[in-house]
């Protein structure tokens, strides 16, 4: 399966560089609001960023980055980048939604092992290397794969992975809503886990957004921008602060399993009250969902609980969990 890089992961346009350039001075101002002997520790774990369209290779960028700005890693027989911009030009969807157009057609040009997608997008050939100059978002639709499936399903690991030029439509968002999500993110970080004061940090990542040229038709920050503490620090779900445990219960001791001593341990992100970026609304391919009034930290054991529901939907579910064992203390 697609086990490398996305294709293209070094190659940015000038747009994407101003995008990361102006999400890196939100970084070194929430930097500037964390105590000295701590801004090294948030900018490895959390604020560094990669000028890169995956993150860059292994933890070149900070978890921030990766979550805000970044499509999940993804691996299988399929053309999906293995993490990319979400604002990344070119999505897949089972429909045309109306956020993207549609393109003309897909060839598969070359031989052996040098097979390149090639997109055809109004009458211009696009290889998957070359995906990522599109100037607006467009959408490949099943009918366009569909001439090409008896092939596609024979191809190798090797050629999917040098063809990861897609990311799915459910995962993608306009540049301003992941620019906020990035902002929104460090912001919660910053302030419950390092102490940053919230007045500070708040006036001045809203004085950058406001002071963003990238595009003079992009309002930063936007409505859907939160404006009270309380809507970074706690978890949705829950309504425990997320440096807390999951809904303030007793964290659970988890028995010690073998890890091979050549890998990395990534154990700790399996306990219940490590911080998962967590969808309050849930992704689908309808709409983009992705953007600041949506995105948040929030405990795993929450977010696990979650699934692919929205936050109503969770909570309608667990109060009959709990009335049908009649555990209510009302």
């Amino acid at each position: 399966m697609a086990t490398g890089r996305t294709i293209s992961a070094n190659l940015l346009t000038t747009k994407d560089e101003e995008i990361l350039k102006l999400c890196e001075s939100i970084s070194k101002h929430i930097i500037s609001c964390i105590s000295t002997k701590l801004r090294k520790e948030y900018n490895e774990e959390f604020g560094k960023i990669s000028y890169t369209r995956d993150g860059g290779a292994g933890r070149g960028a900070g978890k921030i980055q990766r979550d805000a700005l970044c499509t999940r890693g993804r691996g299988g027989k399929a053309p999906f980048s293995n993490r990319n911009l979400r604002w990344h030009p070119l999505v897949v969807a089972e429909k045309n939604y109306g956020y993207s157009k549609s393109i003309d057609s897909i060839r598969i040009e070359g031989q052996d092992e040098s097979q390149t997608l090639v997109f055809i997008v109004n009458g211009k050939k696009y290889p998957s290397d070359r995906i990522y100059e599109l100037h607006e978002r467009y959408v490949v639709l099943p009918n366009h794969w569909l001439p090409h499936i008896d092939k596609l399903k024979h191809w190798s690991d090797t050629l999917w992975t040098q063809n990861s030029c897609v990311i799915p439509a459910l995962e993608a968002c306009d540049w301003q809503d992941a620019v906020e999500t990035y902002t929104v993110l460090g912001m919660a970080i910053a302030v419950e886990l390092y102490d940053a004061n919230f007045a500070d940090l708040y006036d001045g990542t809203i004085k950058l957004l406001r002071k963003q040229n990238i595009s003079k038709s992009a309002m930063l920050p936007s409505k859907r921008f939160p404006k009270t503490k309380d809507n970074f620090i706690y978890c949705p779900m829950c309504k425990a602060a997320i440096s807390d445990n999951a809904a303030e219960i007793p964290a659970r001791s988890r028995g010690s399993i073998w890890q091979p001593g050549w890998r990395s341990n990534k154990r700790e992100e399996g306990n219940d009250s490590s911080i998962q970026i967590t969808h309050v609304s849930p992704l689908n391919e309808q709409c983009l969902v992705h953007n600041a009034s949506t995105v948040r930290y929030g405990h795993r054991w929450c977010n696990v609980a979650m699934t692919d529901h929205s936050l109503d939907e969770t909570l309608d579910f667990m109060e009959y969990i709990v009335r049908a064992h009649n555990r209510c203390k009302q």
